[in-house]
């Protein structure tokens, strides 16, 4: 994971905006598009990882697209070991950790481009498994159901230390139904609020 982030993080410096994607907003986003795909053109895609249109270099260009085929192997990989999936930030447990943040607002960012799809079935489940994620970003925090969360210092910090847990099973909720249909459901507090965020930063 370092080498693709040495890769990205020179990059996203290079072009950002002051709106652009941290390497681990990336990682945010790219592990939504691997739970639950759609398509993206390279203009778009480069727009919101760098918070403006840009034009890279030929060089830079091939580099973009190496590391982030890259993340998107190593992002899938992961969902399919059995050692389980792993965030990019290692303090997810923090709900005030910027890293974490930052990777749940990339994570958002995916779900809302795509949000009918990911709401087309299961929508209850869906919607209370991508709650941690939601509560991470720290972009609902003035919704009186995140506000009464967030109240409870324990509660926030267990339901973000659930984030890698629920992330597997919304992976095998969209491509593996059957196994998915298997486990134990997570320990789920709320239902998520699906709508455009709120941006707190």
């Amino acid at each position: 994971m370092q080498d693709i982030c040495s890769t990205l993080d020179p990059l996203l410096d290079k072009y950002a905006d002051e709106d652009a994607f941290t390497f681990h907003a990336v990682h945010g986003f790219y592990t939504a598009m691997a739970i639950n795909p759609f398509e993206l053109k390279v203009d778009e895609r480069n727009e919101i990882l760098f918070g403006t249109p840009v034009s890279l270099s030929k060089d830079d260009g091939v580099q973009l697209e190496q590391a982030l085929s890259q993340l998107s192997r190593t992002i899938d990989r992961q969902f399919n070991e059995e050692e389980g999936f792993e965030l990019s930030c290692e303090e997810y447990a923090d709900p005030d950790d910027e890293d974490l943040m930052d990777w749940c607002c990339g994570f958002v960012q995916a779900h809302i481009m795509n949000e009918a799809q990911w709401f087309q079935e299961n929508e209850q489940e869906v919607s209370e498994l991508l709650l941690p994620i939601m509560l991470g970003s720290g972009l609902f925090d003035d919704e009186p159901e995140f506000e009464a969360i967030l109240e409870d210092e324990q509660l926030t910090e267990d339901m973000c230390s659930q984030i890698p847990e629920v992330l597997m099973e919304l992976y095998l909720l969209f491509n593996s139904p059957e196994e998915a249909s298997s486990k134990p459901p997570a320990n789920k507090s709320k239902q998520g609020r699906k709508g455009p965020p709120r941006k707190r930063r």
